[in-house]
């Protein structure tokens, strides 16, 4: 739960605001708003901590929010291609939820190395595989390296 809570504020969100500016937006927005169980207007990303709210909205518990499964798509490929490589592509679906509490594996593969307009590129499948063996996102990227021979 932390490392979401973590990300939504680098994030930002849409919902996610404190005091005037919250009140502001429902203001112009009170449709954005669902009311919980004290009876007072909340953010439906209330879906991402609230696992009572989750099972509302039929999912099994609290889950993780797709955008920042797609970040770590990006922080594995920009960690493996280094400083000198360059992230030209990068396309993730997400498949199922991340429940709070489960392990996921951000993985890839090459699956091509070519050049194109003199740049050294490489492809590569990625997908995202939880405790289960299930796979909650899959994706792919392409990403300029730097050549031995250039």
């Amino acid at each position: 739960m932390t490392d979401i809570i973590a990300w939504l504020i680098g994030w930002g969100g849409l919902f996610n605001r404190a005091h005037r500016l919250a009140l502001a937006y429902r203001r112009r927005h009170p449709a954005a708003a669902v009311v919980d169980a004290y009876g007072v207007p909340d953010v439906p990303e209330r879906v991402h901590w609230d696992s009572d709210f989750a099972r509302e909205v039929g999912v099994p518990g609290a889950y993780d929010y797709g955008p920042q499964r797609v970040s770590w798509f990006g922080h594995l490929m920009t960690n493996w291609i280094g400083d000198d490589g360059f992230l030209r592509v990068l396309d993730v679906q997400v498949r199922r939820f991340n429940l709070v509490g489960d392990t996921t594996w951000i993985r890839g593969v090459v699956t091509d190395k070519f050049t194109r307009q003199g740049k050294f590129l490489v492809a590569c499948d990625l997908w995202a595989e939880n405790q289960r063996g299930e796979i909650t996102a899959q994706g792919k990227a392409e990403a300029e390296l730097p050549s031995r021979h250039g």
